[in-house]
């Protein structure tokens, strides 16, 4: 066991009420709760005789009004791998880990357009719908910085350099499509796609940057040797 990584982390333990609340508010302060447009695309999926042509189809999709992000709250930042700066003899560096997770789901709403095109024929039907995620986490890695003097030890800078993203369950539904209606699987699809790929994108780079400021206001932290 390393006796100043194990103080460091303690420091840690205890600031993350207070780091958690911070994050928290920031969230809501910058309105990614409720978060207005989080994502949107365009994507075919599939065709439809309108006897005048085989015409392809394609969604318009948008996905905002997206609440529950700011219930997230940090589990643990951990620090290993400690040693001497080579830059400075008397700081100290290292790896961080972080593990969050959310306290609520997620629910998001759904809206935009299916379309097909055959000449001057352009029949639509709206989308609307609902996507709910469960169980949604994030983990991430990056360093941090600590300065020791014969009585004390403080831990300076945590920056976190990635981040990923990810959850248990996905939910979604959307009303029916009317004439498109046997189109309402892939269209679904696209929608846990975005979800998978672009929307945990985007809540990792909301989150990233937040966490960060947030930790980092609280910074330095001294703890008597």
């Amino acid at each position: 066991m390393n006796p100043i990584e194990d103080l460091l982390n303690q420091m840690i333990a205890g600031m993350l009420p207070q780091i958690n609340g911070a994050i928290q508010q920031n969230i809501r302060s910058n309105n990614m709760d409720p978060w207005g447009q989080v994502a949107h695309g365009s994507e075919g999926i599939g065709s439809i005789d309108l006897i005048l042509c085989d015409a392809s189809v394609g969604a318009n999709y948008n996905v905002g009004n997206m609440r529950g992000l700011s219930s997230i709250t940090i589990n643990s930042i951990t620090v290993s791998n400690t040693h001497d700066d080579p830059q400075d003899p008397a700081k100290l560096v290292g790896n961080i880990s972080v593990v969050a997770s959310m306290a609520q789901n997620l629910d998001a709403a759904l809206w935009g357009n299916v379309e097909a095109k055959c000449g001057f024929a352009h029949p639509s039907v709206s989308i609307d719908g609902s996507a709910t995620v469960s169980g949604l986490r994030a983990s991430a890695t990056g360093f941090f910085s600590a300065s020791q003097t014969d009585d004390a030890i403080c831990l300076d800078s945590i920056s976190m350099s990635n981040m990923d993203v990810d959850y248990s369950e996905l939910s979604v539904h959307v009303d029916s499509l009317g004439v498109f209606g046997f189109l309402l699987d892939p269209l679904v699809n696209v929608i846990v796609g975005a979800f998978k790929g672009q929307i945990t994108g985007a809540i990792a780079s909301a989150l990233k940057p937040a966490v960060n400021s947030e930790v980092n206001k609280m910074l330095p932290q001294c703890q008597s040797l």
